[in-house]
């Protein structure tokens, strides 16, 4: 329920907000009298489902190509998102694509929801447990929206000093000040989530209240903070908590018991967030749309060769065919005819985007046990490769075999993965987390950056142009509409 109220005070409370049409209100005229009042506040107000921030990095990472606008109909998609492909600074200002809600706004609009129901949990009649669910709930949400916007305009933890690398500011309450926030170093918010996400999970865990998989629940909670320590280099904090969830839910979904449709069908009959068979699903919900359909001559920006081809035989050609070997490389992705490249030479079948689930243009998005299997094959490949303990090359291998078993063609056999140097081991699993995670809440953003890997991207406009971009020290600039709202807001440079 986005009530009138609620918008109403919305960018008074964040003082870090960007609108300068909506009056100021006071939190106190929200009056929520039960727990259940404050629980369809969180659902309605906390999960912010109206803009797609867990999709919208892709388009910096190398999972993404420009194929230029081939009719009319695809100039202004193309305009509008190419300040981003290129990495422009100017991409959130009125002179470049303009201001984007979900890189900002949409992110603080959940924090808002959170705090308000965080503010009111005490004050309000209900069950005890319901009362401390909510709250543990409320907890590991804002956490999980601070955790997305720190690495949108923060560098990333384990590159540089994060003591000093700014952050964005931390609003911890519903209350109305007028008061402008700076920004908080990136350590300041690392720590608030960590803070959050153990609390919200012991809470979870002492009080774990009847939830479906829309809901943050105590897994959830455990998963994030694995994700956390992964981005935070503490390995066996990360190892720990991966651990804790498959001990509770190690399902993979087998790609093998899916049908396989036409190429206009959008990735298949369903996917790893297929709802009615949610086999590693930890937490999802459907999100806007978020890239553009092809319709016969391909789209602005697509999937890039670079990412489809780690696929083992995962071309269009071997699809037909049925020889595909990895499943992922077809169901993985949205597709749609693009004549022109047939005719050029190229293959009829143009992967749209990355999608996971049926029609959904890489609308849903959550977290699935599928992570929590490649964040501890990596904790292990990294011991493996710092130790050279054999346990730890076996535990790596044992995790990424056992993912890939359920996303290969079985009318093939498996091979297994044995690799015996540590190095390549490493390097194997982060190649599977990209060809697994890819389009989901962020990750490959925040892998290149915590990587320090360089992207080079080929802007098709009246011929090609090539950018690079180390990713090591980059973050994305405040929108223009944020900064002129707050005056304490330092721009990322």
């Amino acid at each position: 329920m986005k009530t009138g109220i609620y918008l109403l005070i919305f960018i008074a409370w964040l003082a870090i907000g960007c609108s300068d049409f909506l009056k100021e209100e006071s939190s106190d005229e929200i009056r929520p009298s039960t727990l259940t009042d404050l629980e369809q506040l969180l659902l309605g107000d906390g999960y912010e489902d109206a803009y797609n921030f867990y999709y919208c990095t892709e388009i910096f990472t190398d999972n993404i190509k420009s194929n230029g606008a081939k009719s009319t109909d695809m100039q202004t998609a193309h305009d509008k998102d190419k300040w981003k492909f290129i990495w422009d600074e100017n991409m959130f200002t009125e002179s470049g694509s303009g201001y984007d809600a979900a890189f900002w706004q949409g992110l603080y609009e959940g924090i808002l929801g959170c705090n308000l129901v965080l503010d009111n949990l005490d004050q309000k009649d209900g069950e005890h447990k319901l009362r401390e669910s909510l709250r543990g709930e409320a907890l590991t949400l804002r956490a999980w929206y601070y955790l997305h916007l720190v690495n949108f305009f923060g560098i990333a933890y384990n590159q540089g000093n994060p003591d000093t690398n700014l952050g964005v500011p931390l609003k911890l309450n519903s209350t109305v000040t007028g008061e402008f926030f700076p920004r908080n170093t990136v350590r300041e918010v690392y720590s608030r989530i960590e803070q959050d996400l153990l609390e919200g999970n012991r809470l979870l865990t002492e009080y774990d209240y009847d939830r479906d998989y829309f809901r943050m629940g105590h897994l959830a909670a455990k998963a994030i903070l694995s994700r956390l320590y992964l981005y935070m280099e503490e390995w066996d904090k990360a190892l720990e908590y991966a651990d804790a969830v498959l001990a509770q839910k190690s399902d993979l979904l087998d790609l093998n018991t899916l049908k396989w449709q036409g190429l206009l069908a959008s990735g298949s009959a369903g996917c790893v967030y297929l709802t009615t068979s949610p086999d590693e699903i930890i937490w999802g919900r459907q999100q806007p749309k978020a890239f553009t359909k092809g319709i016969g001559i391909g789209t602005p920006f697509s999937v890039s060769n670079e990412l489809w081809s780690t696929y083992e035989n995962g071309s269009y050609t071997n699809y037909t065919a049925r020889k595909t070997h990895d499943i992922r490389s077809f169901m993985y992705f949205s597709w749609s005819q693009d004549i022109s490249a047939l005719l050029s030479g190229g293959e009829l079948g143009c992967r749209d985007g990355i999608s996971k689930a049926k029609d959904d243009f890489g609308g849903y998005q959550g977290i699935r046990t599928a992570e929590l299997y490649l964040n501890r094959a990596e904790v292990y490949a990294r011991k493996y490769l710092a130790e050279g303990n054999e346990s730890y090359r076996q535990a790596a291998l044992a995790d990424l075999n056992e993912l890939r078993r359920h996303r290969f063609n079985k009318a093939f056999p498996y091979e297994d993965a044995d690799i015996t140097d540590g190095q390549e081991l490493l390097d194997f699993c982060l190649a599977e987390r990209r060809r697994e995670l890819c389009g989901e809440t962020n990750h490959r953003w925040c892998d290149l950056r915590r990587l320090g890997i360089t992207v080079t991207h080929i802007l098709e406009e009246n011929g090609e142009t090539e950018y690079k971009k180390d990713m090591s020290h980059y973050c994305l600039p405040i929108p223009e509409k944020i900064l002129d709202y707050n005056p304490l807001l330092e721009q990322n440079k």
